[in-house]
């Protein structure tokens, strides 16, 4: 393909040819290449903007008339190159004719080297002029009358001059070749214009399917680039500011100054003419400590909140967030303040916290509190059972897996746990209850910072806080050989015990009527009691489950009242139905064979409860708090123990 063969259109380059000669020469030249290209003569009485199409994007001409063109046209005008060769052919042709004293009158933009005269024999003398500061009129006149030239070889206007003072004139014209050298030019600004345009554009459409406003200034404070939120932001719909001055753009004194100072200014607060409150970040350009322009980032609050709200949102729909508070908790317990104290100073810090705790002391609570007052309450917060799922169900929710990794995987893989935690907090619940092998594995991601998902090679960084909970002891657990020390000294960082409901009395009415203001917001209940003397029948139980059974029990209460106001009565009914149910499941008694391993008892007991349920693991586990891993491990302990024996 030919360099011609690259301009699609015929308006794209315009040769306006100040000879007829020369348009003739590109006429025929258009005849024999792929070149394309619309022509015009000069001589035309009309202005130039007249008669260029407006879809001319390359303007071709020569001498003086292609001086003028780039003083009147903000189009690129390449010269028609006068060579060597051309200039001394007109001398030849001209000495020919018998004229020995020659002048050669030329622009700057054919010749730029200075006057100066050439003595190339006793006879032949040239004159060359590029004195373009004064008329080629004046400059003819003054060699015809102070240098005494015979004759004048330039461009169309310099000719005719000489000829209405009877001297010799000679059109000093450009070749064929010197055409074709134009034409590749501007064939070559062509495609660099288009690249331009193309990159133009497409940063264009870049700026615009963002949302933050851009604007762009050069050295003199014009505007060159500006986006739609720019135009959103400071209403600039009505008119296009680009080639405008900023300062007719903008007419805040406060951030008209931001712009003249020419230093940069992030992260600055400020308030629109229109009443937008909106996030400045001005960045100044300096090349060479010279001043190039500077780049101006706007983004509304509005934009801003509503991002971190889409965040939370898909956190929440996930599950990756945080929903309580220390605020959140209710308790009159001077041993309890002191631990939620405690917990509010492990907030500050990044160390691994344990959380002691029996079933329904409101562990995960703490958890969420911890987080939510820390450093990354903004990032995720991940919360895992470990006794509600088996060893390799348990690897695979923490640290993912491949496409492909065993039967069963997704598609594409899953990220773990962990990876969703990243910058977060990761609440291991019920960590006791970790097989040695995946305390080993545990142990190694915690000193490493970094998980590799199951059937990868690919290790993965990780920024997580680990907070745990059990509700066993984990130090009688390591004297006893079940869990690792290593990893125990690693996980009781920062330790915190929280206390069973039983030995706090006073925090049990406080409880029972904030779980009552909320449980009757969700069954759509309203409730009202004389004074809080109706829920002294609840301090004679000793709430085993602790606040998750007063939190049931309230739950229950709401929906067997009736009666639109809450009375003792209906409190010491309750009471009755949970010891009731009590005194049912401990009437059946069980017996045991004493035994010096007190193991083996354990397993027995659990095997004979299993048979009081007929074997229904679900309702035993329900019955005592327990997970099924859990009861596997307390059926299977004596077998266990026998082995290791």
């Amino acid at each position: 393909m030919s360099i011609g063969q690259q301009v699609m259109r015929v308006e794209d380059i315009l040769i306006i040819a100040p000879y007829s000669e020369l348009a003739k020469d590109a006429v025929q030249l258009r005849e024999k290449t792929d070149f394309k290209f619309s022509l015009i003569l000069s001589e035309s009485d009309l202005p130039y903007q007249q008669q260029i199409n407006p879809s001319t994007r390359v303007v071709i001409s020569r001498g003086g008339t292609a001086k003028s063109l780039r003083e009147l046209l903000e189009l690129p005008v390449i010269d028609v190159p006068v060579t060597p060769s051309d200039i001394l052919q007109a001398i030849s042709a001209v000495a020919k004719c018998g004229y020995k004293k020659i002048a050669i009158i030329t622009p700057t933009n054919i010749l730029s080297q200075k006057n100066h005269t050439l003595e190339l024999s006793d006879e032949l003398q040239l004159i060359f002029e590029t004195d373009v500061d004064v008329q080629i009129g004046d400059t003819v006149k003054r060699l015809i009358q102070n240098e005494k030239v015979e004759a004048i070889i330039g461009d169309r206007v310099a000719t005719q001059i000489a000829l209405q003072h009877k001297v010799h004139g000679h059109l000093l014209k450009s070749s064929e070749e010197s055409l074709l050298m134009a034409l590749e030019t501007a064939t070559n600004v062509l495609r660099a214009q288009t690249r331009e345009r193309a990159q133009i554009k497409e940063m264009q459409s870049i700026l615009n399917v963002i949302n933050e406003g851009v604007l762009t200034i050069d050295p003199n404070g014009i505007v060159k680039v500006n986006n739609n939120s720019a135009k959103r932001i400071f209403n600039f719909y009505e008119d296009d500011i680009v080639g405008k001055k900023y300062s007719d753009c903008f007419v805040d004194p406060r951030l008209l100054k931001v712009i003249e100072e020419k230093k940069e200014e992030r992260n600055l607060l400020h308030t629109t003419e229109n009443g937008k409150k909106i996030v400045v970040n001005q960045i100044p350009i300096y090349i060479d400590s010279i001043f190039q322009g500077s780049v101006g980032i706007y983004q509304e609050i509005s934009e801003i909140q509503n991002l971190e709200l889409n965040i939370r949102k898909r956190l929440n729909d996930r599950g990756l967030i945080a929903r309580n508070t220390f605020d959140d908790f209710v308790t009159l317990n001077s041993q309890m303040k002191q631990v939620t104290s405690e917990a509010r100073l492990y907030a500050k810090s990044e160390g691994t916290v344990l959380i002691y705790g029996e079933t329904g002391t409101g562990k995960e609570l703490f958890a969420q509190s911890i987080h939510n007052a820390s450093k990354r309450h903004k990032g995720p917060f991940v919360s895992v059972n470990c006794a509600a799922l088996n060893e390799n169900l348990l690897e695979s929710e923490l640290f993912g897996y491949v496409e492909g990794a065993f039967t069963g995987a997704l598609k594409g893989g899953k990220s773990g746990l962990f990876e969703l935690a990243h910058g977060g907090s990761l609440f291991l619940d019920e960590i006791g209850e970790i097989s040695p092998q995946f305390q080993a594995k545990l142990l190694r991601v915690l000193q490493e910072k970094e998980v590799r998902r199951i059937g990868a090679d690919r290790i993965i960084p990780i920024d997580v806080r680990i907070i745990c909970a059990t509700n066993k002891s984990l130090y009688d657990l390591v004297e006893d050989g079940e869990f690792r020390k290593d990893l125990y000294y690693r996980l009781s960082t920062l330790e915190l015990d929280l206390i069973p409901l039983r030995y706090r009395k006073e925090d049990i009415i406080p409880l029972s009527v904030s779980f009552l203001k909320t449980e009757m917001v969700r069954e759509k209940r309203n409730l009202s009691w004389e004074n809080e003397d109706v829920f002294l029948p609840l301090l004679d139980h000793e709430w085993l489950g602790n606040a998750r059974e007063l939190q049931n029990a309230i739950h229950r209460l709401i929906i067997c009242t009736q009666e639109e106001k809450l009375t003792k009565n209906h409190v010491s009914q309750l009471m009755e139905y949970i010891n009731k149910r009590k005194r049912i499941k401990t009437t059946n008694t069980l017996e045991v064979e004493v035994s010096n391993d007190i193991r083996e008892m354990e397993t027995e007991i659990w095997r004979k409860l299993l048979d009081v349920y007929n074997g229904d693991k679900e309702s035993l586990c329900k019955t005592y708090n327990i997970s099924k891993t859990t009861l596997w491990r307390k059926l299977n302990s004596e077998k266990n123990f026998k082995f290791q024996k």
